[in-house]
């Protein structure tokens, strides 16, 4: 099945005239991949919606907020649909999944999991993936993503690596080893998803029917940093559109690249601050020991360090907030029935300061809200 799965696959890249042995036109042959409709059909690619949530949250002085909607995104409703698929495709085109590589293998968070998950269902293989040993602290996480052909590994503590990087460093010392890594194919999410993403974060410019001012979101393995803010910023560029600048969320009890760059602190509207700081319940919430915040998805201890200093270069200020400010903003929109997740939340209340100034602000929202969020 699996062999048949991947064999269809790369019969339409081959049809296409995109599967040859020149590295020179690798990039160019993995856009255009994407862009193939019987790919698209075949890996159920779409380009996401994108929201406006203006009128929804009251944004003042004519500034307009929207966000990329990858919680619509179909079968995997999160933004790592797109990034595992063009993983899996640029494994393909790069020759690696053929003959006895029965196993695709990554390692990160559930987003990325839960994809990897979908996409070794479709094509019949097996997947591995590796998590943090945090994740041992909700076995109920682990159990919904595990399946007879689907296992997740957690990696072991190593306290001379991060958290962000002890179970990276784990899936690369697994991988050293030929009697575990025969059969695998490792899509090296952490290195190569703003890669990916990129041609998608094109289309998303492409579909914008207002130029934004600025992208703001949070960041983790820097998918959206590279794949979607920069890919949007490129295109502004090339079409000569005036330049949106790219700024980061980051929770003030993580304060990574607010070390780094300019900075300011969230400011949520005090009309939503009255009506909402008293409904707000943090201790719903779940708390994971050992870390600073129960915003899941940015990192925690260390930027990831496989983000080219070119990518990092590219953003131009970070913008600070506080567990409340998120806590309030998911509040609200959950009472306009918007479900979102923390991080998205997160995105959106560092959005609305800028907005209500009067710019038109371009934001994320990653996922829906999960079950595991709260206790």
């Amino acid at each position: 099945m699996a062999a048949n799965q991947i064999l269809e696959l790369k019969g339409i890249l081959e049809r296409a005239g995109l599967i040859n042995k020149n590295p020179q036109t690798f990039e160019r042959r993995y856009r255009e991949s994407t862009q193939n409709p019987e790919v698209r059909r075949f890996l159920e690619l779409e380009t996401p919606k994108v929201s406006d949530l203006t009128e929804t949250l009251q944004i003042e002085n004519k500034g307009r907020l929207y966000a990329i909607r990858f919680d619509l995104n179909l079968g995997v409703n999160n933004h790592k649909k797109q990034v595992c698929a063009g993983l899996i495709l640029r494994r393909i085109l790069q020759g690696r999944l053929s003959g006895k590589k029965d196993t695709l293998i990554d390692g990160g968070n559930y987003n990325s999991a839960s994809a990897l998950k979908y996409y070794t269902q479709m094509l019949g293989l097996k997947g591995v993936y590796i998590m943090s040993r945090l994740f041992l602290q909700r076995r109920d996480i682990i159990d919904s993503l595990e399946s007879d052909n689907f296992k997740i590994e957690i990696a072991p503590e190593n306290k001379s690596k991060s958290l962000e990087i002890e179970f990276y460093d784990y899936l690369y010392r697994r991988m050293k080893d030929p009697s575990f890594s025969q059969n695998k194919v490792c899509l090296w999410h952490a290195k190569h998803s703003g890669k990916a993403m990129y041609p998608f974060g094109i289309e998303i410019a492409e579909s914008l029917k207002v130029a934004p001012d600025c992208i703001i979101s949070c960041l983790g393995a820097g998918s959206t940093l590279e794949g979607t803010q920069i890919a949007i910023q490129d295109y502004c560029l090339e079409k000569k559109l005036e330049k949106p600048e790219i700024l980061i969320a980051e929770h003030e009890l993580s304060p990574l690249f607010a070390k780094l760059f300019n900075f300011s602190q969230a400011q949520l509207p005090a009309w939503l601050i009255e009506e909402f700081k008293d409904k707000i319940k943090p201790e719903e919430y779940l708390e994971v020991n050992g870390l600073p915040h129960i915003v899941i998805g940015p990192h925690y201890q260390e930027i990831n360090p496989l983000l080219s200093r070119t990518a990092l270069s590219r953003i131009d200020k970070v913008i600070k907030y506080s567990e409340s400010d998120w806590m309030i903003t998911r509040a609200y929109l959950e009472a306009k029935g918007i479900y979102i997740g923390n991080s998205s939340a997160a995105n959106i209340a560092a959005s609305l300061e800028l907005a209500n100034q009067g710019k038109k602000v371009l934001t994320v929202i990653f996922e829906p809200f999960r079950w595991f969020y709260k206790k």
